[in-house]
């Protein structure tokens, strides 16, 4: 009896992972590309941070955070809440107070997923 049910738990496991993999929630498929507007960043700078999202099939309730590190590294972290443009893109407004290369990680989520994409900046 124990071994039956091992087998159905381990059924059960194995259906559920190729469900969410079917229905566009394989984290390993999902790109991230990282823009600024302007193209090149300068500090004091008001500029437009965009990330375009490929590879989920379904975009219908996803949120993007952009999480903005200093190339200081005993400063904290800023968060910012992307706002959702269409076809997978979504744009936030920074200023970045001084020069250097900041490393700003990308955070989907959607429903109970939750992938980061690693990017870099460099702020003239």
């Amino acid at each position: 009896m124990k071994r039956a049910t091992w087998i159905l738990l381990a059924l059960f496991m194995l259906s559920a992972c190729s469900s969410a993999q079917s229905q566009g929630k394989d984290p390993s498929a999902i790109r991230v590309d990282l823009v600024s507007e302007p193209a090149t960043a300068v500090a004091l700078q008001k500029m437009i941070l965009k990330a375009k999202v490929t590879g989920l099939v379904k975009q219908d309730g996803a949120t993007v955070q952009f999480d903005i590190r200093s190339p200081v590294t005993n400063v904290l972290p800023e968060y910012l809440e992307a706002k959702p443009i269409g076809e997978g893109g979504y744009t936030a407004e920074w200023t970045f107070d001084k020069p250097g290369t900041y490393t700003i990680y990308v955070h989907l989520y959607r429903e109970d997923m939750h992938v980061t994409k690693k990017k870099q900046l460099i702020v003239t």
